[in-house]
């Protein structure tokens, strides 16, 4: 097949632009220069025929071909590329050992300064606390914008704006006028005046609500960062059901053999625990007790330390006077001036915690000398603090059922002593005699508004007397069938409603009384689980709960809202036997705790599982009245 292509030229002709300017004769020069490239390619085309056209196209017949057989064969596959090969990293090509610019020496000694820094800035750093009242019924005046207050300066309005140019160069004099005004003058240029402020009582009242409501999730988050650290204090994990985790607290090496007898919250960050001394190479605190102020988070040394000559019974640190009551198993009162510098001491005990020795505190009052115008140096069971007008109230019982009251106040001179006088002293009862010729108070507890106290026996006798009443007066016996429960072992008024006290005996059962009855409300027996009831408690967080210590290492939680029976009971096989409890609640947090001493000098203070009440919100005496119908 023959193909024949015939291309045929057309000659178009241009007219040329005239140009008039004094370039006329260089274009002359291009345009020749163009017709003779123009008459080449014309000759060119025309010089070559048909037949030179066909034979100067090679291969086209068989380009053709070429192309029907690909399309016969069909599409032509794609080859994939190859995928690179990702490389492989091993853990031995990573380096991941710190870049620093010291070395291990000069690191230690950096960080050793940085620590020396930061100890000398927390002993710059003092908290001071303080209190503040919140009136919540407040005038809506405070929120009101005030227009009786009128500016003290002139507002100057020029065209410049400029009120620190001369006159002379303003366009137009400037206008000077008086503008009453809530806001500074610089404030005010940034308010939008199109905005609507508020102006009725509704707005006003709106703002307040917000205000009060911004400033409780503000206390809220306070709260729940303290709460963190404090739960982040916590060093040891426990397995017991009604504890979170603990701190265990140590004596050191300064004694062979010890006893912790007792244990009391002292300052918001530190408790005291009262240790009985048999053997130690300090001569001087054989056969004594050693009072030692722990922190309760820190793990550092101890903050006081203080010396009594017999066993430590109950002890009690004032806040706001500065003083430690203690009393002792021989039936003295001591009072420590824990005010006094220990710069101003004489005596100092080595520490192995502490890098220097600590100072130990003696009494600055010591009621042996009264000993036997009181009761004969009967043993004190308990005491309690009232606050008064010019000091404190100081109330003891001892084991022969005596009521000694005390007045603490401190002298106006420049010494600034403590002085402690006995003001009056209650014999028991006659009529206790009736009910049983000889007995011992064996537990001790008092309620508030009006002050009450509520002894218990060692014969089963629960009887209670006002602080105001004379020893003609006749207590108040209540019935606790002690042929069947036995001897009075624990008491605790409960901390919100302290018309209901609770009762624990020796058989092991437990008792709730309302103070206006003389039978009890309720009475908690159980019969699998008979041992003595050595102490018993309030929740500080849920009114109906409450723990009992049975025996020597059981401690077992009661909640009334849920049931009559234990929720939990716990086991402490390696403590040792318990002697002496306490719980508290945080000021800074929704957290309790509760500490723990034993005759193997252990001591724990543990963070207490808060059990939530059934119904939120119901009192004790509608637990109580729910339980009694059932």
């Amino acid at each position: 097949m023959d193909i024949t292509v015939y291309i045929m030229y057309e000659k178009v002709e241009y007219e040329k632009p005239e140009y008039e300017d004094d370039f006329e004769d260089y274009e002359d020069d291009f345009e020749e220069d163009d017709d003779v490239e123009k008459e080449e390619e014309k000759q060119n085309a025309i010089g070559e025929s048909p037949a030179d056209i066909k034979n100067n196209e090679p291969g086209y017949e068989s380009e053709i071909m070429r192309r029907l057989s690909k399309t016969k064969e069909g599409p032509a596959k794609i080859q994939e590329k190859p995928q690179p090969i990702a490389p492989q990293i091993t853990f031995s090509a990573i380096n991941n050992t710190p870049y620093t610019h010291y070395n291990e020496e000069e690191r230690k000694s950096v960080e050793t300064r940085a620590f020396e820094r930061l100890q000398k800035l927390r002993g710059l750093i003092s908290i001071e606390t303080s209190k503040s009242v919140v009136f919540t019924d407040l005038s809506s005046n405070i929120f009101e914008p005030i227009q009786s207050i009128s500016s003290n300066s002139a507002n100057a309005f020029t065209q410049t704006g400029q009120d620190s140019k001369n006159i002379e160069i303003q366009t137009e004099i400037g206008d000077v006028e008086d503008k009453e005004m809530q806001f500074p003058h610089i404030e005010e240029s940034f308010i939008k005046h199109d905005l609507d402020r508020e102006k009725t009582p509704e707005d006003r009242q709106r703002f307040k609500k917000f205000f009060f409501a911004a400033t409780q999730t503000i206390r809220e988050i306070l709260i729940s960062s303290d709460k963190i650290n404090e739960e982040e204090e916590i060093r040891e994990k426990s397995i017991l059901k009604f504890s979170r985790g603990f701190n265990s607290y140590h004596f050191g090496t300064i004694t062979e053999k010890h006893i912790a007898s007792c244990i009391r919250l002292g300052e918001p960050d530190s408790i005291l625990v009262a240790f009985e001394i048999f053997g130690s190479p300090a001569q001087d605190l054989l056969n004594k007790s050693l009072i030692v102020e722990f922190y309760i988070h820190r793990k550092r040394p101890p903050k006081r330390l203080f010396v009594v000559e017999s066993v430590v019974v109950d002890m009690f640190l004032s806040v706001t006077t500065n003083i430690l009551y203690v009393c002792l198993k021989d039936g003295t009162l001591c009072a420590f001036d824990t005010s006094i510098s220990d710069a101003s001491l004489d005596d100092f005990l080595p520490w192995t915690e502490s890098q220097n020795d600590i100072a130990l505190r003696r009494p600055s009052f010591d009621s042996s000398f009264l000993a036997t115008t009181i009761s004969d140096a009967s043993p004190i069971i308990g005491m309690s603090i009232i606050k008064s007008q010019v000091g404190e109230e100081i109330t003891t019982i001892d084991a022969t059922g005596t009521v000694a009251y005390w007045q603490s106040t401190r002298h106006t001179n420049n010494k600034n002593e403590i002085n402690i006088q006995l003001s009056a002293v209650i014999r028991p009862h006659p009529i206790l005699k009736r009910h049983s010729t000889s007995f011992a108070i064996s537990a001790f507890c008092q309620t508030e508004k009006p002050v009450r106290f509520f002894m218990g026996t060692d014969t089963g006798i629960l009887y209670s007397m006002y602080k105001s009443d004379t020893s003609q007066a006749m207590p108040k016996i209540y019935k606790t069938e002690k042929e069947k429960y036995g001897e009075i072992t624990g008491l605790a008024a409960n901390p919100v409603e302290n018309s209901v006290i609770l009762v624990g005996f020796s058989s092991g059962s437990v008792a709730i009384y309302r103070t206006s009855q003389s039978s009890p409300i309720i009475q908690l027996i159980r019969n699998d689980y008979s041992t003595r009831a050595i102490n018993v408690m309030w929740s500080r967080f849920n009114p109906s709960a409450f723990y009992v210590i049975h025996g020597e290492k059981t401690i077992v939680t009661w909640d009334l809202s849920h049931s009559t029976t234990a929720r939990w009971i716990d086991q402490l096989p390696e403590h040792g036997a318990i002697l002496s409890t306490c719980t508290w609640k945080s000021d800074i947090s929704t957290l309790t705790f509760m500490g723990i001493s034993s005759d193997t000098g252990n001591v724990e203070m543990h963070v207490l599982e808060n059990p939530n009440p059934k119904n939120k919100g119901e009192s004790i005496l509608s637990v109580l009245n729910r339980v009694k119908n059932i």
